[in-house]
């Protein structure tokens, strides 16, 4: 047989799965690997497995400070804080380094954002607060404006009496976009600022509520009243974890609560496509 010439053979036909062998289309990263990547889940960045054990241990001591306004837990264990870690974290406790599920924390927030609506959508009464207003404040702000617009009435004021101290830079509660802060009437305060009395201002403003959304004291003091709570809460935020635990009416949203305001971009989204 004689061979044609190459330059005198058909063209040869496209492979498609070459092609796309070749060229893939690459995939968006999920919802998961975003808040991994942004470290709002995954393994910690700020503690370590000992450091959740000794906050574990002074809340079973009744530490004030480990209870973030929640009542003592009566003959509450360390490895049944253990257990509530597994539940709403999903760590088990292995490793160097604390770690939260990424999957809990979105399977929470959907929890929680059905939760918020179904109060708004029956014209519940709902008060926001947060004591991280560098970080968790957009993520309030979103959940709050979506509440109003489902038909909640969302508490809302201006600033609070003086807490406390009244001298010239007292601390107050301030409301912006519907959230309440705490407040030296010159900025907005972070961190750990927000103590019981500014939790206590905020349920006596608000009034009467059918849920309170908050995190770490707004919402320990919320649970101790016996109101419904949905709450954003850290690793060294386990009262909350172990009042979910022991079936008090919270739902906890497990998530490193000190990241740059973008990093929760991804469950703004996802709450943008329920809304």
């Amino acid at each position: 047989m004689t061979r044609r010439p190459k330059s005198r053979l058909p063209p040869k036909l496209p492979d498609p799965a070459r092609e796309r062998a070749a060229d893939p289309t690459p995939r968006p990263p999920s919802d998961t690997h975003r808040l991994k990547d942004a470290h709002v889940a995954g393994r910690s960045a700020q503690f370590g497995r000992d450091e959740v054990l000794a906050v574990a241990r002074r809340v079973v001591r009744g530490d004030p400070r480990a209870l973030l306004g929640c009542a003592r837990f009566e003959g509450l264990t360390t490895d049944q804080v253990s257990d509530a870690i597994e539940v709403v974290y999903g760590w088990d406790g292995t490793g160097v380094r604390a770690a939260i599920s990424g999957r809990r924390t979105l399977d929470a927030f959907d929890a929680a954002v059905a939760r918020t609506l179904e109060v708004a959508e029956g014209g519940g009464r709902i008060a926001f607060a947060t004591s991280a207003p560098a970080s968790l404040f957009v993520l309030h702000r979103a959940l709050a404006d979506a509440a109003a617009r489902a038909g909640g009435h969302v508490f809302d004021a201006v600033e609070s009496s003086p807490i406390g101290d009244r001298g010239p830079r007292s601390t107050r509660l301030r409301w912006i976009d519907r959230v309440a802060m705490a407040s030296d009437s010159r900025a907005l305060l972070d961190g750990r600022a927000a103590d019981e009395h500014a939790a206590d201002e905020l349920l006596f403003a608000a009034g009467p509520l059918d849920l309170v959304v908050a995190d770490r004291t707004y919402a320990g003091r919320a649970l101790t009243c016996g109101l419904e709570v949905v709450a954003f809460a850290g690793l060294d935020a386990l009262a909350l974890a172990v009042a979910e635990w022991r079936g008090m009416a919270a739902r906890v949203v497990p998530l490193d609560e000190s990241r740059p305001p973008a990093s929760y971009a991804p469950l703004i989204e996802r709450l943008a496509r329920t809304d």
